[in-house]
């Protein structure tokens, strides 16, 4: 019973010492949760009022989602959660950085370990405390505007719990990074630095691979951090609030709720024993412990020296004897100063130069790992009879989505969905690719290539392939034109269950866009399909595509699919319903041609331009001067015709197509006549369309010329 009250008596009085803390930690949690949710419902009346809600229902979910983003998984809060576990955990344990207070609490008849313990469960029951009576505030508050039911309720606990884990994580780092320094601005470096450290860690690593991996990955495998609480929070909370059920959210939040408490778990005995062996005379120290001095000075200095370089790599336009030389530079600085630091002393600039030299030589050889490839990154190729199968994306453009649609990235989608077992051209295009620079090719396109090896490893790489080298047709062919690839690639192709759920569907040849029965969606995929037996390399990049369907599903997804001439299922459709009208116009339905020539082919003005890239000065290949713009109108029926036959609409060109087919340096716009019976889309006041390259009728190339002389 003594024991009980002395704790409960010691609790208090930790508790008299904190009540600033108790103010702010309060201020920073309604300001979080009550300020948060009286703006999100104040803005959703506002919307109601404007008439943005049709319907009353549209209006009470739009109450629910709002109380939900505002207390459940708001995507705002790690600076508050960050900032109330910096400041408890160091006003906890404040006395440790006074060597008067810390020679009288030793002088206190009082166990050490108890002393930990009342200010640790005294800084948890600071923000419990104000984390819930600021929720309860809040929730009484929304449920008094009818903006909370049981889902909500299910969604703000599940909030609560995956914003406190993190709080204990970082409050746990916290109370660590005090027992290892000696006074505040050595912890708040410390703090920051276990907070953050593999995050940007990771940040770096991918930044030297993009900036010297000609392979680089990135694609399907990404390089993330694996033990930072910082980062599974900002990457995941925003992801768990696009779900559309509870169950989702708690399934998504759950295993991140089981790594944090272990994580939690482990740092805070750690944080125990240095608190405990800490030497009491290391208040006012930068370092509480000398041995770890040599070992943080290499651990923080290698990767801020390398940080350091790869910003002047990119300010100095990919120069790599710059850039090791500022990493060296930046690692003997670094040193100097984390001695300067330790011991407020500039004479220890020098000291301890055989740790400073470790970290030299670890900058140099993390800068030639990358530089020179010392590991063989690029250089790897898998042996065909070592890989299990492969996915791959070329298209990336096109939409993806699960059964319950939410959206896929292409990455997911093609990762999960595609299974190339002959992988043989995959690995033909990986090395030629290796002997290949992408500035010598003529249309150079990203292929990402995931291997799943026979050894249950996985293996992503990243590469340029030319797509118009005569000798890769056939072996995209064999990629493009198979199965496997088509149904990884188009969700159209093995989606059926979507299909039964259109909302609408359109058909567009650039001009029009008609609107297709949306009970044929299942009619429309079967025509489709067939149709899609066909496709491979050669029919995509040697057939411009006659239109586009657009297909709207639930929950907004939605898909773009070309039409292709020789797709006769799907056209045959399409004239059946009456929504089929071919790319070439009708000059009877024009009323004007504008066609603008922007000039942007350097002429004799322009000889003594130069643009840089990459630090090397090259002939000017594009350059853009709004002065030189010509515009001209065409009302002639005759004139339409003959520029009506050598145009492209904008919004067809397809992604396998060279881009140089069509001419950029000139925009056309055509208006129809208001009285034609022509299905464009009238709340369009032109369409765009574009020369193909070369075929620029004279007329037109006379009427846009730039006349320099005469202008002057």
């Amino acid at each position: 019973m003594t024991s009980r009250n002395s704790f409960w008596a010691s609790s208090m009085e930790n508790h008299k010492r904190r009540i600033w803390v108790w103010i702010l930690a309060a201020l920073a949690q309604i300001t979080a949760y009550v300020g948060v949710l009286t703006v999100y419902l104040s803005r959703i009346r506002m919307w109601n009022a404007d008439g943005a809600y049709r319907k009353a229902e549209e209006y009470q979910k739009a109450l629910y989602q709002a109380t939900q983003d505002a207390l459940g998984f708001q995507d705002n809060l790690l600076p508050v959660l960050m900032g109330l576990a910096l400041i408890i955990g160091m006003q906890g344990y404040s006395y440790l950085y006074d060597q008067k207070k810390v020679d009288m609490y030793h002088s206190v008849p009082v166990d050490k370990n108890k002393r930990f313990l009342v200010i640790y469960i005294n800084g948890v029951i600071i923000y419990l405390t104000t984390t819930l009576a600021s929720l309860l505030i809040a929730v009484i508050s929304a449920a008094v505007q009818r903006a909370v039911n049981r889902e909500v309720m299910a969604v703000v606990y599940l909030g609560f719990l995956w914003n406190f884990m993190l709080f204990l994580v970082m409050y746990h780092m916290v109370i660590l990074a005090v027992t290892l320094t000696g006074n505040r601005f050595v912890t708040l470096f410390a703090a920051g630095t276990l907070a953050l450290y593999e995050m940007l860690a990771y940040i770096l690593f991918n930044r030297l691979q993009f900036a010297f991996f000609k392979t680089r990955d990135g694609f399907y495998i990404s390089h993330e951090p694996r033990l930072s609480a910082v980062a599974d929070y900002t990457g995941q909370t925003w992801k768990i609030k696009q779900l559309v059920s509870v169950r989702e959210m708690a399934g998504a939040a759950i295993p991140f709720y089981g790594k944090w408490l272990l994580m939690a778990a482990v740092l805070l005995p750690v944080a125990w024993l240095c608190y405990r062996r800490r030497p009491s005379e290391a208040a006012g120290k930068a370092m509480a412990f000398p041995a770890m001095e040599s070992v943080v000075k290499v651990v923080v200095v290698i990767p801020a020296a390398i940080g350091l370089g790869m910003w002047v790599y990119s300010a100095g336009y990919g120069n790599a004897t710059l850039t090791l030389v500022t990493m060296i530079a930046g690692g003997v600085i670094g040193s100097a100063a984390m001695e300067v630091l330790y011991d407020f002393d500039l004479k220890s600039m020098f000291k301890h130069l055989i740790s400073s030299g470790i970290g030299v030589i670890g900058i140099i050889i993390v800068f030639f790992v990358f530089k020179a490839d010392l590991l063989g990154y690029d250089k790897y190729i898998p042996q065909s009879n070592k890989v299990k199968s492969a996915a791959l994306a070329l298209d990336t453009y096109n939409e993806f989505w699960n059964g319950d649609f939410n959206y896929m990235s292409a990455a997911e989608a093609t990762e999960e969905r595609m299974q190339i077992l002959n992988v043989e051209p995959v690995l033909a295009l990986a090395e030629k690719a290796q002997h290949q620079d992408e500035k010598d090719m003529t249309d150079p396109r990203m292929m990402h290539v995931l291997y799943r090896l026979k050894s249950g490893r996985n293996v992503g790489r990243s590469f340029y392939i030319d797509f118009a080298d005569p000798a890769n047709e056939e072996l995209l062919n064999q990629i493009v034109g198979t199965e496997e690839y088509r149904t990884g690639t188009y969700q159209i192709m093995t989606d059926q269950d979507s299909f039964e759920l259109v909302q609408s569907m359109t058909y567009s040849n650039g001009a029009t866009e008609v609107a297709l029965p949306a009970e044929d969606g299942m009619k429309l995929r079967e025509a489709y399909v067939r149709d899609m037996e066909q496709f491979d390399f050669t029919l995509a990049r040697n057939m411009r595509p006659c239109g586009l369907l657009r297909i709207r599903f639930p929950n907004w997804m939605s898909c773009s699919l070309y039409v292709y001439e020789s797709f006769e299922n799907t056209i045959t459709y399409l004239q059946e319903v009456e929504a089929y009208y071919p790319v070439m116009l009708n000059p009877e339905d024009i009323d004007s041609i504008t066609v603008t020539n922007y000039h942007n082919d350097p002429g004799e003005d322009f000889e003594d331009m130069q643009v840089y890239d990459a630090g090397e000065q090259t002939a000017a290949e594009f350059v853009y001067d709004e002065s030189r713009t010509v515009s001209e109108t065409f009302y002639e029926q005759e004139e339409f015709e003959k520029i009506l036959q050598v145009i492209y609409p904008n919004n067809l060109s397809a992604y396998w197509h060279d881009y140089k087919e069509v001419d950029d340096n000139y925009d056309i716009y055509i208006t129809f006549k208001k009285d034609t019976t022509y299905p464009y889309i009238r709340s369009s006041y032109g369409f765009g369309y574009r020369f193909f390259t070369g075929q620029v009728p004279k007329f037109v190339t006379e009427a846009t010329q730039y006349n320099s002389k005469a202008e002057e």
